[in-house]
C-alpha cells in the first residue's frame, strides 16, 4: 500500500472515533494516554472530571466517574495515574486499567495546580504544580510524595523524563523566554535546553524517533523539535481550539491532540512505519476568506502532489458538517466556494488532507 492510501486508510480510522461518534462525552479534554492491551484511550475531562475511554470503534464511555476536577493522566504498569485538584480524591490517584477502580491515593496538601505527570523507572511519579512553581515526586510504593523543586521554575507544565540523561524535561509558561528546562535528578540543577519563545505552551510528548512535540494555546498549533533542538521548532498542525496535553502513540504512531475548548481529540498520524515524514504544510497553505464569513467562503488550496483529497468542515463538537472535496486531485493551486447559508452561527473546523499533507483551519460562521 503506497504512502498515500496507508496515510489516508489511518486518518479516516482515527477521525471515525470522534468525528463520527453520535455520544460525545468529552467535556474540556485536558489529557490523553493510549491503553495499548484495551486498544483504547483514557481521556480527562477538566470540565466535570470524569475519565472518558474511546475505543477503537469510536464509541465512548466513562471509565471512571469518581472524580470532579482532573488534569494530567499517565499510565504506569497496569494503572491509570490522574492528577486531581478537588473533590474527595484531590492529590494524585491510581484507577487499575482493567476495571477504572481506585487503589492509590496521594494527597499534596499543599498543592495549588496539579498539573502534568511523569515517571521513571524506578516507581516515582513527578508532577507539576504550575501555580506553585513547584514539581512533586510521588512514591508509589510508599504511597508517599516529596518536593523535588520549589525555585527557578515559571509556571511549569508538561513534563517527559529522559532516561538518557537521567532528568526532567519541562515546559515553562512564564519565564521570558518560554523554555524547556532540564531538572538533574542526579544533583537537582536546572538548565534551559531550548528557549522556545512561544506563550501558553502546554502538553510534551515524544515520539519513536526522538523527536519532541509541543503545544501552544497563544498560537492554537503543535510545534515539533529534532532529538536535539538543534533547529527552530517546526509547525506540525494549526487551527485547534486551546491543545493540551498532547500524546504520541508510540504503538501506532499517532499524535493524539486534546481539543480543550472544541470537545474533541484530533488524531494526527505522524508517519507510517519505513516511510519517511510528509512535509507539514507551509505557513498559508489554505486561504480562507473571508473569516468569519456570513454564507460564502472562499477556500484556495495548493497541493505539492497529486493524489487522493479528502477537504472537510467538523462543527465544534468534532461532527461532519460537508464533504466538500473527495476524490483524486492533480497537484496545484485548488478553489472551492463554499455555500453555508443553512449552516447555525458558530465555530468550526475546516480539514484538508491530501498528499504527504494534513492541516485544519478554524472557521468563523456569523
Amino acid at each position: 500500500m503506497n504512502y498515500m492510501k496507508r496515510t489516508f486508510t489511518l486518518l479516516m480510522l482515527v477521525f471515525s472515533m470522534i468525528f463520527c461518534n453520535a455520544q460525545n462525552l468529552l467535556n474540556n479534554p485536558e489529557s490523553i494516554v493510549y491503553d495499548a492491551a484495551a486498544d483504547r484511550y483514557l481521556v480527562s475531562n477538566c470540565g466535570d472530571g470524569q475519565i472518558v475511554a474511546i475505543a477503537s470503534d469510536g464509541q465512548q464511555s466513562y471509565f471512571n466517574t469518581d472524580m470532579t476536577a482532573t488534569l494530567g493522566l499517565h499510565l504506569v504498569g497496569d494503572t491509570l495515574y490522574v492528577s486531581s485538584n478537588d473533590g474527595p480524591y484531590s492529590g494524585i490517584v491510581g484507577m487499575l486499567l482493567s476495571s477504572g477502580d481506585i487503589v492509590f491515593h496521594v494527597d499534596i496538601p499543599e498543592k495549588e495546580l496539579l498539573n502534568d505527570i511523569a515517571s521513571d523507572n524506578a516507581g516515582h511519579l513527578y508532577v507539576t504544580d504550575s501555580e506553585a512553581n513547584k514539581i512533586f515526586k510521588v512514591n508509589i510504593a510508599g504511597m508517599s510524595y516529596t518536593t523535588l523543586v520549589d525555585a527557578g521554575l515559571g509556571y511549569p507544565n508538561g513534563i517527559l523524563y529522559d532516561e538518557t540523561n537521567n532528568r526532567l524535561m519541562v515546559l515553562n509558561c512564564l519565564l521570558a523566554s518560554r523554555p524547556i528546562l532540564s531538572v538533574d535528578l542526579d544533583d537537582l540543577t536546572l538548565s534551559t535546553i531550548v528557549e522556545t519563545g512561544i506563550s501558553a505552551i502546554d502538553g510534551f510528548t515524544e515520539d519513536n524517533d526522538g523527536n519532541y512535540y509541543f503545544s501552544s494555546w497563544t498560537t492554537d498549533r503543535v510545534y515539533r523539535y529534532d532529538h536535539v533542538f538543534t533547529n527552530p521548532p517546526e509547525i506540525i498542525a494549526g487551527g485547534y481550539t486551546d491543545p493540551a496535553d498532547i500524546y504520541y502513540n508510540k504503538t501506532n504512531d499517532i499524535l493524539a491532540i486534546p481539543n480543550f475548548n472544541a470537545d474533541t481529540i484530533i488524531f494526527l498520524p505522524i508517519s507510517p512505519m519505513g516511510v519517511d515524514d510528509p512535509k507539514p504544510a507551509e505557513e498559508g497553505y489554505i486561504r480562507i476568506y473571508p473569516n468569519p464569513f456570513t454564507e460564502m467562503l472562499n477556500i484556495n488550496f495548493d497541493l505539492a502532489a497529486s493524489g487522493f483529497t479528502k477537504v472537510s468542515v467538523y462543527n465544534a463538537e468534532g461532527r461532519l458538517v460537508d464533504d466538500l472535496v473527495k476524490h483524486y486531485l492533480n497537484c496545484g493551486d485548488h478553489y472551492i466556494n463554499w455555500e453555508s447559508s443553512n449552516l447555525e452561527p458558530g465555530i468550526y473546523f475546516l480539514v484538508v488532507c491530501g498528499e504527504g499533507i494534513y492541516e485544519s483551519k478554524k472557521l468563523i460562521k456569523n
